[in-house]
């Protein structure tokens, strides 16, 4: 009996497997990105050294919340991290979730991070490594077609009467499971819808006498399964009709005196009265746009036609090489909101007698 015990004993140890190593994978463990956008993360290469190297992902330490009537949110997650064997890395292809913290219409709250956890292992090198990503993704920022976008709140400046219709564009083509929405209709009014994907303002909108500056803060939104995954604050002013033009306008009675066709004697000097510009309130500066003899384009090498940036008026230098004919000097306005107006003032030159 001794005998067969050792014997047993031997043969046990003899078959006893070694243990695996567990190895440190080395990935950064938390990540960000904007919806949207996509990323790749490269496993170290003391994993992928391993021919039979095997990769898994698992989700379950998210709250496998419903998404929409089908998908629960582990399905997304399947779906847009996935793993290429070939290259060896974890694509993460962030327009096939949402972003965290999202909060759908109907309450559901998604998770303030994804947990990713990569599972590794390898027979022929005998090793197992675990590691849990955190990747937290934020919304994306919408744009309007045609406004700069580069300030915090893009800002466009629209005069009474104009239409104002502005095109909402998403960073990524919008598939069929989202919508467009205002995230804050109560506070703007009925004046302010939004047809797909283009944003309007009724005629009434602003001030109902047209004649004061009115301000209007909106805030489209992206929607996909009723989760906002873009969104921005966009503001609208309406303002007054510009009045720009060489003559006199009296506001208290809505008057207006053109003055833009003068006769001035040929080679003297001259220099013009200021243009109107009501209101007063938006006059920034003027600059010449251009200028023409008896309608043809003329050219100024001499500097003899100049203007005062701040007033607009017209000064021309007394010289000797102007020919008599009609001088058209177009004149731009550029108002503190940035907007452009054009307005022409005519000499008409001729020999004094």
């Amino acid at each position: 009996m001794g005998l067969l015990a050792l014997s047993l004993t031997a043969c046990s140890s003899d078959n006893e497997e070694t243990p695996q190593k567990q190895i440190d994978i080395e990935l950064t463990p938390t990540a960000s990105m904007v919806y949207g956008e996509q990323q790749s993360i490269t496993l170290p290469s003391s994993v992928l050294d391993a021919s039979d190297v095997q990769i898994s992902l698992d989700f379950s330490l998210n709250e496998n919340v419903k998404v929409n009537a089908s998908e629960f949110l582990n399905d997304k997650l399947s779906k847009a991290v996935t793993v290429n064997k070939e290259s060896g890395k974890i694509n993460v292809n962030s327009g096939l979730l949402y972003p965290n913290s999202a909060v759908s219409g109907n309450g559901t709250k998604l998770p303030d991070s994804y947990k990713i956890t990569v599972n590794v292992s390898s027979v022929s090198q005998n090793f197992q490594g675990k590691q849990t990503i955190d990747f937290k993704i934020t919304p994306a920022k919408l744009s309007i077609k045609d406004i700069e976008s580069k300030a915090v709140i893009p800002v466009a400046y629209v005069i009474y009467g104009d239409a104002a219709n502005f095109e909402l564009e998403a960073p990524q083509t919008v598939s069929a499971d989202m919508s467009w929405a205002i995230e804050n209709p109560s506070a703007i009014g009925t004046e302010v819808t939004l047809n797909s994907n283009v944003l309007k303002f009724a005629a009434n909108a602003g001030d109902p006498d047209k004649k004061a500056e009115k301000a209007y803060d909106v805030t489209p939104v992206l929607l996909k399964d009723n989760f906002r995954v873009a969104s921005t604050t966009f503001r609208v002013i309406f303002i007054p009709k510009i009045k720009f033009f060489f003559g006199t306008y009296y506001p208290e009675y809505d008057l207006t005196i053109v003055l833009n066709n003068l006769h001035i004697a040929l080679s003297n000097g001259y220099v013009s009265a200021a243009p109107a510009f009501s209101p007063e309130a938006y006059k920034s500066s003027f600059a010449i746009n251009g200028i023409k003899k008896d309608g043809q384009p003329f050219s100024d090498t001499e500097s003899i036609f100049s203007i005062n940036e701040k007033t607009g008026s017209v000064s021309v230098k007394k010289s000797t090489s102007l020919t008599a004919g009609a001088y058209e000097i177009t004149v731009k306005a550029i108002t503190t909101t940035g907007l452009e107006f054009l307005t022409t003032l005519t000499l008409n030159m001729a020999n004094a007698e």
